[in-house]
């Protein structure tokens, strides 16, 4: 049985050593003429390294045979001119190799960030976005050194040593005996200590990700923390996170001193022997002061290379752990995916749901560092759903759907207010049409076409969503409008004569030009400076610009003031004309302009029809709504 463990565990080793050179190909092959011109000038700085050792015992033995002092002028001039050619070299060639770590890892950072972009909701939902930004930026960054050093300067590195084990041979086979067994003894320690350090830095990155990941979610609900009294608990939590990072710290640091005393402890003992070799051959007259000094020199440059690469083994491990993370995370799949086998008519569609079942299924952190437990609460735009996490379980049918057996038809360009309680299903409803989340079972369409049959760039394109929270970027009005597409080359740029025709339309004109540099007005992160209905008549824009078909409101106005309010309600008006529209209401006021009202109750349709048919019928729950909501203001939840 321990037998097979063996087998199994080395066959794993030898899989992950297989994908980390094919990562490791991937990005430096767009990069080998900088990997070439790498290795060409590290080849010739070891030529110089080891001939300036050579004009050192030429000059000792020179003055030890008293040659006139011209010649023992040439060769100093001679020692002097090689030692700054190569440090010159070796200069830029820490220029190239720093350029060729981080273009190399400035692509990895561009596939990784786009990769996470294409993940589900899902996975976004559960995944704390500092603990992505620590995976984007933190680790590619331990592996900017990774990409330089760790390929070339080690395989310099070995060279060098190479080299010089040969010349001390040629010298004396005794000095080549001592090279290399101190080089022997030497990796035959790092090797032994080499998996307890890679899993003490993975714990440490896993201690940074865990702390950015705490502060990039605490420092996004500050103003709720102070308001709460949250301070203490904060910083509490705080304090016991920097404490575990800073013993996983500790531990690895200590672990990796343990290979540079063993390196410097077997240099010493080598460079002693050395000496003690060279002392007798000298007392016995076979060896010369210089050719002893040569020795010496050489053993001294035999640690740099034998210490290099005990630096760049110790990068090695802190960059296997990241590569392991990197990996894990472009190992995640998109669950959300489109067959492209159908093409949306570019008009209003009629929308159809078709027997729709959906439960959320979004498990543990989506990238599987962490434990997982049996069972989590998910919830998502405040509609819960029970949820199995552990991997090998989950099945729509083990899940409390959040919406059940859902069928209607839409007709085109007529208007849909969805009402319904907190967890009734109403955003989850709109989140399918726009595929942030697939069925589970039945059929969505839009004219009569499956969306899941269409690309998500055409969806998305076809369908316009616009939220209560609107995202809101530090750069221009223009920019935020427009989403950056004018900086998108795949993409038709939209000028300002378009922007302002969108803004005059939807009346909104005025605001823009009420602002002190108009389009070129530059908001802050956050969107810090408009108001909250500003913000919305920013979305409003956003989504007229692109033009949708179908149009989807999650009660956009809920939030303002009664004269921001009705500005946004002419906006609507004018989105809304000649497409389809659903909106989802929280307030029975904003459905008056809805055709066809549909009320959910616990996942389920509870009554649908016309809206003025739905208001006469005494009987109707719409009636019953209406009746209710005059008395308490008109205010669904």
């Amino acid at each position: 049985m321990l037998l097979k463990s063996r087998k199994g565990n080395t066959n794993l080793n030898v899989e992950k050593q297989q994908g980390t050179r094919a990562f490791l190909f991937k990005y430096l092959w767009p990069v080998k003429e900088r990997v070439l011109s790498l290795l060409l000038l590290l080849f010739v700085s070891i030529g110089f390294q080891v001939t300036v050792p050579q004009l050192m015992r030429r000059f000792l033995d020179q003055a030890e045979a008293g040659v006139v002092m011209s010649v023992l002028a040439g060769t100093a001039v001679l020692y002097f001119t090689l030692t700054v050619v190569q440090k010159v070299i070796a200069l830029f060639s820490i220029y190239l190799s720093t350029d060729l770590g981080w273009r190399a890892t400035n692509q990895l950072r561009i596939d990784l960030t786009d990769h996470v972009f294409r993940l589900d909701m899902g996975f976004h939902k559960l995944t704390p976005a500092g603990e992505l930004i620590e995976r984007i930026d933190s680790d590619i960054s331990n592996l900017a050194e990774y990409f330089s050093d760790l390929v070339v300067v080690v395989f310099a590195n070995i060279l060098l040593a190479g080299a010089i084990l040969i010349l001390l041979f040629r010298e004396d086979w005794r000095f080549g005996v001592i090279g290399l067994a101190y080089g022997i003894a030497l990796f035959t320690i790092l090797r032994a200590i080499q998996e307890r350090i890679v899993g003490y830095w993975k714990t440490v990155r896993e201690a940074f990700t865990n702390l950015f990941s705490f502060l990039e979610e605490r420092l996004g609900g500050l103003e709720d923390i102070k308001a709460n009294g949250g301070d203490g608990y904060v910083m509490h939590r705080l304090l016991n996170l920097n404490k575990g990072t800073y013993n996983a710290r500790v531990k690895a640091e200590t672990v990796g001193q343990v290979s540079f005393m063993a390196s410097y402890f077997l240099y010493a003992l080598a460079l002693v022997a050395a000496i003690w070799f060279g002392a007798q051959l000298f007392l016995r007259g076979e060896m010369t002061v210089g050719s002893i000094v040569l020795l010496i020199t050489y053993f001294g440059l035999l640690e740099q290379p034998f210490n290099a690469i005990r630096r760049e083994i110790e990068t090695f491990q802190r960059a296997l752990a990241s590569i392991c993370r990197i990996q894990t995370l472009f190992a995640i799949n998109p669950k959300i995916r489109a067959q492209e086998t159908a093409v949306l008519p570019q008009s209003p569609p009629v929308v159809g749901f078709d027997k729709v079942r959906f439960g959320y299924k979004d498990q543990g952190s989506g990238i599987g560092d962490r434990g997982l437990e049996t069972t989590q609460q998910s919830t998502v735009n405040g509609e819960q759903s029970t949820v199995n996490k552990n991997p090998q379980a989950p099945s729509p049918q083990l899940l409390t759907p959040v919406l059940k057996d859902v069928s209607f038809e839409l007709g085109s360009q007529r208007i849909l207010g969805v009402l319904g309680r907190t967890g009734s299903g109403k955003t989850t409803l709109t989140r399918l049409l726009f595929r942030l989340y697939d069925v589970d079972e039945g059929v969505i369409t839009l004219n009569g076409v499956n969306i899941q049959d269409v690309s998500l760039s055409d969806l998305r394109q076809f369908v316009g969503l616009v939220t209560q929270d609107v995202q809101l970027f530090e750069a221009t009005i223009r920019d935020n409008l427009t989403l950056f597409r004018n900086y998108n080359p795949n993409k038709t740029p939209i000028s300002d004569d378009q922007i302002l025709d969108a803004l005059r339309l939807l009346g909104l004109s005025e605001w823009v030009d009420s602002l002190e540099n108009g389009l070129d007005t530059r908001l802050q992160a956050g969107g810090k400076g408009l108001s909250a209905g500003e913000a919305q008549l920013v979305a409003l824009t956003r989504v007229f610009l692109r033009d949708p078909q179908l149009v989807i409101l999650d009660e956009a106005s809920s939030r303002l003031d009664p004269a921001t309010e009705q500005l946004l309600e002419k906006a609507i008006d004018r989105l809304l004309e000649n497409r389809t529209g659903i909106i989802i209401a929280h307030r029975l006021a904003t459905v008056q302009r809805a055709d066809n009202i549909l009320i959910l109750k616990n996942g389920r349709i509870q009554e649908y029809g016309e809206r003025i048919v739905l208001a006469a019928d005494s009987a109707s729950e719409f009636a019953e709504l209406l009746r209710v909501g005059i008395e308490q203001g008109s205010v669904m939840e």
